[in-house]
């Protein structure tokens, strides 16, 4: 018999899942000179801390929990980016 090497398998959805929690990343460093300005006002700077919290948060829950903590993350970076863009 030939040397069989084991397959790895991944659940599409998880991957799915992760590498929208890396590209949600990407976005939120793209907020964070100007959401962590000393002249922002503090409720951006709040929502931004919400952003990023659910980040790490989405980085250690199980894959099927990450779509609803990053939906929070996703209204709070909403808010921030209405506040900064005029």
């Amino acid at each position: 018999m030939a040397d069989e090497q084991p397959q790895q398998r991944y659940d599409v959805v998880e991957v799915d899942v992760r590498l929208t929690v890396i590209a949600y990343g990407d976005v939120l460093a793209d907020y964070a000179t100007a959401a962590t300005a000393p002249d922002t006002p503090r409720p951006v700077v709040d929502d931004y801390a919400v952003a990023v919290d659910a980040l790490a948060l989405a980085r250690r829950v199980p894959a099927e929990d990450v779509p609803p903590v990053l939906a929070v993350g996703v209204r709070a970076l909403r808010r921030v980016h209405l506040a900064l863009v005029p």
